[in-house]
């Protein structure tokens, strides 16, 4: 049983030292702005059309809110793949995968 554990226990350093290898290139990837391989699967479009134009400064504040949020969105998923993750985070994940799994 006991040489069961530390086989069980190298497999799963081997696995995090792979994951912390992935993390550090991806995390390469975020700051440098590239992900080679995605491909958008379909041409964006708007889902909405405005039907009066959006003055430049609100505009501008929707950028900015856009790019704060995706900013905490990498921040959280940087996290979680070095292993660490927000109690607040954990608890709506596992929400959305018992809703998804009460759902399926």
């Amino acid at each position: 049983q006991l040489k069961q554990l530390l086989v069980e226990t190298e497999k799963l350093s081997a696995e995090v030292l792979g994951l912390r290898g992935r993390s550090a290139r991806l995390q390469l990837q975020l700051e440098v702005g590239t992900a080679p391989g995605v491909t958008p699967c379909h041409p964006w479009r708007p889902l909405v059309t405005l039907s009066h134009p959006v003055p430049p400064c609100a505009r501008q504040v929707q950028q900015k809110q856009h790019r704060d949020t995706v900013a905490v969105y990498r921040s959280h998923l940087l996290q979680a793949a070095q292993g660490f993750m927000d109690e607040g985070v954990h608890a709506a994940l596992l929400r959305i995968l018992r809703a998804e799994a009460g759902a399926g």
